[in-house]
């Protein structure tokens, strides 16, 4: 009997699910506490983002003074999220400093975690047969080539729409230059955000489950073929 070949959301699942059992690595210390402040941190960013948002609205379209006591609480905010973003990363400066120390402990741990839910993976489908598990790989090497194709577009056009409107203002208007090169290095940075984004949470867990999914299928016609004299 043949196993069903479960869905591609349930293949990404199991490599993300790890069996219980002794950590490869020591933890974070403080790791309540680091994520207290990790959440203090986003939402005193939030507040000050809409803080300044208003404060820009009120000033530059409304054309009123700012009240100073704004002013304050956006510097406020502003020196929390820095504050609570500092003390975030003091909480993990530990393991930082120890990655840092032995780089090839941390990643022969990390490659131990992986290799656990890979090898549940495998035994998982361990009953598919190589052709249905092969055709699942191409699916799943298309998907990862359209979202590789889109996250490079999409960093393409954040990077470079904002520079045909500074070549062309900059004749006609030389005083928005400083302004629209800002501009421009907020989108460059924004497109490079974007495109790591989809890179970590779209294209690696897609090549991992392609490399996973064609271990599937030449361990399983490897058995296969040592089984067909046999019977």
């Amino acid at each position: 009997m043949y196993s069903r070949l479960p869905s591609t959301y349930e293949l990404l699942e199991a490599l993300v699910a790890v069996p219980p059992g002794p950590a490869a690595y020591p933890p974070a210390p403080g790791g309540r506490l680091g994520r207290a402040l990790w959440a203090g941190f986003i939402a005193a960013l939030v507040a000050t983002i809409l803080s300044g948002a208003a404060l820009a609205v009120w000033r530059l379209w409304l054309k009123h003074p700012v009240p100073p006591w704004s002013l304050r609480t956006f510097e406020a905010l502003l020196a929390l999220s820095a504050a609570c973003y500092v003390g975030a990363g003091l909480t993990r400066a530990g393991t930082v400093l120890a990655r840092l120390r032995h780089p090839l402990r941390w990643q022969a741990a990390e490659m131990d975690r992986h290799s656990v839910a890979e090898d549940a993976l495998l035994r998982r489908l361990a009953r598919i047969p190589p052709q249905q598990l092969q055709a699942r790989q191409r699916r799943v090497v298309l998907q990862l080539r359209l979202w590789e194709g889109a996250a490079r577009t999409l960093a393409g056009l954040l990077a470079l729409a904002p520079a045909a409107a500074v070549v062309a203002a900059l004749p006609r208007q030389q005083a928005m230059a400083g302004t629209l090169l800002w501009l421009y290095g907020v989108m460059v940075v924004t497109g490079a955000a974007c495109y790591l984004y989809l890179h970590v949470q779209c294209s690696r867990p897609l090549r991992r489950l392609a490399h996973v999914l064609g271990e599937a299928a030449e361990m399983n016609a490897q058995v296969r073929a040592r089984a067909a004299p046999a019977a």
